[in-house]
């Protein structure tokens, strides 16, 4: 068992090395990227004025989310995003007026007195994945952790198509993608919204 666990962990690594150059690349060359992920997002999710989205503020040429916040906005849609209060990973209230704050985790996030909610749909940022759900992201796990006292929400990766890999390492503490979008497609998996 420890020898498979330093097999995975090995190859997470590799992966991750091999993803951050891919990233790189495609956040400079595939320059509609973010607005043709945010389209196939929006006519992929039905969204009502109900849901709650739990996003991620853009770091290190991940696919931008701020066309796809604008066009959540637009339809009146609730926003949230990640904020760590004692290693732990909650989602706060935040809209486009908003001001948001840099943290020691570095990234972006709203104010700790924003209000917490309950996304039912959480936009996932990844490293890579496979068309089997499978993600890796950046080690620290707390996207993993949220998942696994989160499971009946739908996580979607969203991602650039260049970082989805034929298969991944995956332990049953990974995070299990429902779909992923990409610049070029979006796949479903195991989609049960509406």
């Amino acid at each position: 068992m420890l020898k498979e666990k330093n097999k995975n962990l090995f190859f997470k690594k590799e992966v991750r090395k091999k993803s951050y150059l891919i990233r790189k690349q495609s956040s400079t060359y595939v320059y509609d990227a973010s607005f043709n992920a945010a389209k196939n997002l929006i006519s992929f999710v039905k969204t009502t004025s109900k849901d709650v989205i739990g996003c991620y503020w853009p770091i290190n040429n991940e696919l931008d989310t701020r066309p796809l916040i604008s066009l959540l906005s637009l339809k009146n849609i609730k926003i949230a995003l990640p904020v760590i209060i004692k290693e732990k990973m909650l989602f706060k209230s935040w809209n486009t007026k908003q001001k948001l704050y840099f943290s020691k985790y570095k990234f972006y996030s709203p104010s700790k007195s924003s209000v917490t909610l309950s996304p039912n749909i959480i936009i996932t940022p990844a490293l890579a994945a496979d068309l089997s759900g499978n993600r890796v992201g950046y080690g620290t796990g707390y996207y993993d952790r949220y998942y696994n006292q989160n499971k009946t929400k739908v996580y979607i990766g969203f991602i650039y198509a260049r970082q989805i890999f034929n298969a991944l390492p995956f332990t049953n503490l990974d995070l299990k993608l429902n779909a992923i979008v990409t610049d070029s497609f979006t796949k479903k998996i195991n989609f049960n919204t509406k």
